[in-house]
């Protein structure tokens, strides 16, 4: 089925013109043969996004990101391989094909959860019809006295149920069945009657990363003491609240107006919706439960920072130091924002205001140096006995950087809590064991190892070092990652092989310390050979970064649950593992 699988693939892409695919989010325009436009994934102002039809890819020549339709629906919506492959087959109007080993040989699962996610649209219109109607004078003034505008109501979709068997009556009358309804969590069955599961509450649309309505949360306008302050629907096949996180549909659109380095992770909805309106768009929600590790996976989609401001109650603080470690295993920059008084974001920003909010996170602590504050707070520093805990708990702490410089970057701060001598605290830090928190992956292939100096030699010959000159088909831009290096190969790019001397490459020296590197690697290679060694480079570049593609690719099959999912990244290894 995988091979079937397979060749529906290729027959896919064929069928894909990616300027129609980046069309619909990026205005192109034709220059020389191809079509370029400001790149949607990072800020500028002179076009350096180039789309080739004839190959159908697309490359930038500011961020060097690079790929086909597929790659750039991935990068753009910020979802995996299977996600971009549905939105694409959902343009193209076509059916994805299933796997055996995922149990829907016939595709009536995708069908059943394609009608749930049609259940949930229809929901969430209903909901939000009821609150902006003539019957939601009550949730409408609910939602006015938390600060909530109109247009912020809009922004998030945000509804109301108006009781227990008016949406079921709505739901039946538009064709879909009971069961159907509680499969998809918004209606519960009890004494043989179906009714609204969060009957009388006003109503939070939950979108997942395809912009699809997969969950909602409910909260109560009438106090009593029967029925729970807070509700969501349950979780079922289409939602599962350890993978998905409040606010991503914002923080995409945001990104395809401008560049976003960061996002604020926040505990609830109503934190969320209240920055989101103070201004501040980039703040997601894990929805009250603690950060999972695929909700730290989703972030490092959009971003390489994350600002982590829970509550400022015990609770909060407690569900901040549990994700710190998450995010950073993830390979996030971690910093983290406290606010005073107890107060979680939403109180703070009505009390204080965006600018205060905005003081606070420019404030925010880098997690180690949060670690040790944090956690001088749990001893009696009054006490020589307290001090010399803190600082042997410190120094574990400390231990899991691995990083010398980083070690003394923060031994001062340890002094500044117990003035124990620095050196006694380096004796401690040697004598300390703790297991590593996993670092995040350095990028591959260090400078002097084979692979930068094949990739020295090929820029030596695509600047005229070989006699004869050199042919070269292949955009290598996507495969160099030394940028002194992207810089001498983009004026190759720019210039054209065959138009560049090695009195070209000596001009960058000063500016460039690879240009110097590349002439001492080339001057190494006697002229008979030259050819034959060019030839020799551009393989070992592309062998490598096919060896890399597909190391990193099987970890994501061993890590991945999702037997559909597996599947698919199978798929592309053996595509890739077949590619020459």
């Amino acid at each position: 089925m995988a091979e079937n699988f397979s060749s529906w693939l290729d027959e896919f892409k064929s069928r894909i013109n990616i300027a129609d695919v980046v069309g619909k989010y990026v205005t192109l325009t034709p220059k020389g043969g191809r079509l370029w436009a400001c790149c949607p994934f990072h800020h500028e102002k002179t076009p350096s996004f180039c789309v080739s039809e004839e190959r159908n890819s697309y490359h930038c020549f500011g961020c060097h990101v690079g790929g086909d339709a597929i790659a750039f629906v991935m990068e753009i919506e910020h979802t995996d391989f299977m996600g971009a492959l549905r939105i694409l087959a959902d343009m193209y109007n076509v059916a994805i094909p299933t796997f055996e080993k995922s149990g829907d040989k016939d595709g009536s699962v995708k069908r059943y959860k394609d009608k749930l996610y049609e259940l949930m649209r229809v929901t969430a219109k209903y909901y939000h019809d009821n609150l902006v109607g003539s019957q939601g004078e009550a949730a409408l003034a609910y939602w006015t006295s938390r600060g909530v505008t109109g247009k912020t109501i809009t922004a998030f979709g945000l509804g109301y149920s108006l009781g227990y068997y008016q949406l079921i009556a709505f739901l039946a009358s538009k064709g879909f069945k009971q069961q159907e309804m509680i499969d998809a969590g918004v209606a519960e069955m009890k004494d043989g009657k179906c009714f609204d599961a969060l009957a009388g509450r006003v109503i939070v649309p939950i979108v997942n990363n395809m912009k699809q309505v997969v969950a909602f949360g409910g909260r109560r306008i009438v106090d009593n003491d029967y029925q729970p302050k807070y509700k969501n629907t349950k979780e079922t096949v289409i939602f599962n609240k350890s993978n998905e996180l409040f606010g991503q549909n914002n923080v995409k659109k945001l990104q395809m107006k401008e560049n976003v380095n960061s996002v604020v992770m926040v505990e609830g909805y109503m934190d969320v919706i209240a920055l989101y309106q103070a201004g501040i768009c980039n703040a997601m929600a894990s929805m009250g439960t603690a950060l999972t590790e695929k909700q730290a996976r989703l972030i490092k989609r959009y971003v390489d920072r994350v600002i982590i401001c829970y509550d400022g109650d015990a609770a909060g603080q407690k569900a901040t130091v549990r994700g710190l470690d998450i995010l950073y295993k993830a390979g996030l920059d971690v910093k983290v924002m406290s606010l005073p008084e107890g107060l979680d974001p939403d109180e703070y920003i009505k009390k204080y205001g965006r600018e205060q909010y905005m003081t606070l996170m420019m404030e925010a602590l880098p997690l180690f140096e949060f670690k040790l504050r944090k956690l001088a707070e749990s001893f009696d520093l009054t006490t020589a006995e307290g001090r010399g805990k803190y600082a042997v708990e410190a120094m574990k702490i400390l231990k899991e950087l691995g990083n010398p410089a980083q070690v003394e970057a923060y031994i001062p701060i340890v002094v500044e809590y117990t003035s124990i001598n620095r050196e006694v605290l380096y004796q401690q830090y040697e004598a300390t064991q703790a297991a590593p928190i996993a670092q995040p992956k350095p990028k591959a292939y260090k400078k002097g190892n084979s692979f930068d100096e094949a990739v020295r030699y090929v820029l030596y010959a695509l600047y005229g070092g070989v006699d004869g000159g050199v042919e070269c088909n292949e955009d290598l831009t996507q495969y160099l990652i030394d940028p002194n290096q992207v810089k001498l190969y983009d004026m190759v790019r720019a210039k054209g092989v065959g138009n560049l001397t090695l009195d070209d490459l000596s001009a960058q020296e000063e500016g460039n310390p690879e240009a110097k590197a590349v002439l001492v690697t080339g001057s190494k290679v006697n002229d008979e050979v030259a050819t034959a060694h060019f030839a020799g480079c551009l393989a070992k570049i592309l062998k490598t970064t096919k060896q890399q593609k597909l190391q990193a690719l099987s970890q994501m099959i061993d890590q991945e649950e999702d037997e559909e999912m597996r599947g698919l990244l199978m798929v592309q290894y053996m595509q890739l593992a077949k590619k020459q």
